[in-house]
């Protein structure tokens, strides 16, 4: 599972920064959660399926973050997005924060399949599965 999925853009503003003059950890988290919905609706959990439909979506229990390149006002980044594995009840994606062909930060993510009606985790099923393979093959 190895194709990249583009799953997020943005450009850092002023805003974003911190005393230190470079984007602040907070933004970086930010760009992985926005990159996450996207790719959750990449695998058919969209946003409309998520609250009205199945109620299942995926939630973070872990995160391995590596600051590669400072970042700075202006900076165009494009979050490219992995699947790693998928388990039973899980997956791990990895967020890669690009500018232009650098790689500047990147974040393994392990997610699990949580039922938002019983806030427990649920067994990924089989059309999902598929869903989530078929997007990055």
């Amino acid at each position: 599972m190895k194709t990249l999925l583009n799953t997020h853009s943005f450009t850092v503003r002023p805003s974003d920064c911190d005393p230190l003059g470079h984007m602040n950890v907070a933004r970086y988290l930010d760009g992985c959660s926005d990159a996450g919905f996207n790719i959750q609706a990449a695998w058919s959990l969209t946003p409309q399926d998520i609250r009205d439909g199945r109620q299942l979506a995926f939630v973070v229990v872990n995160a391995n973050s590596n600051f590669i390149r400072e970042l700075h006002i202006g900076d165009t980044v494009n979050i490219q997005s992995e699947l790693i594995r998928i388990g039973g009840k899980s997956c791990q994606v990895c967020h890669h924060f690009m500018k232009g062909d650098t790689e500047v930060f990147n974040s393994t993510f392990t997610l699990v399949l949580m039922n938002l009606q019983t806030r427990t985790a649920e067994p990924i099923p089989d059309d999902l599965r598929k869903a989530m393979q078929e997007a990055h093959a």
